[in-house]
């Protein structure tokens, strides 16, 4: 009985750190409309930075933007018409990084501005 009781504390503080240190991620995949946009919402329970990779057509432009009670005001976050992105195989890789947000609901819109449907794909983590 001692033993195993030594053998849940052990596996208590173990398990309890690993929980804490986990990361939140969330991938969005969706077909936009010529000049439409969608949204993914989610929140988070303790301050967090996040990471971005959008992928979007070369054809066409797309923006992303975050929205929030706490979030940055201003333009689009990421504009592939002005944002450094990676061009392959007809596609835009754009990754960014952003200081800590105080934990708060938050929404990633992006827009697509192409003269044709494009398939999208965001990935957040925090």
């Amino acid at each position: 009985m001692r033993s195993f009781a030594l053998l849940a504390a052990v596996v208590a503080a173990v398990a309890v750190p690993a929980t804490a240190l986990a990361e939140g991620k969330v991938f969005f995949e969706d077909t936009l409309p010529a000049g439409t946009s969608s949204s993914v919402t989610f929140r988070t329970h303790k301050a967090a930075s996040f990471r971005v990779v959008l992928r979007v057509p070369t054809q066409g432009r797309a923006q992303l933007f975050l929205t929030g009670k706490t979030a940055p005001r201003g333009g689009p976050l990421i504009d592939t018409k002005t944002y450094a992105c990676e061009g392959a195989a007809g596609s835009y890789y754009c990754r960014a990084a952003y200081e800590p947000l105080p934990k708060g609901t938050y929404a990633w819109r992006i827009r697509w501005l192409g003269s044709r449907p494009a398939h999208v794909e965001l990935t957040v983590r925090w």
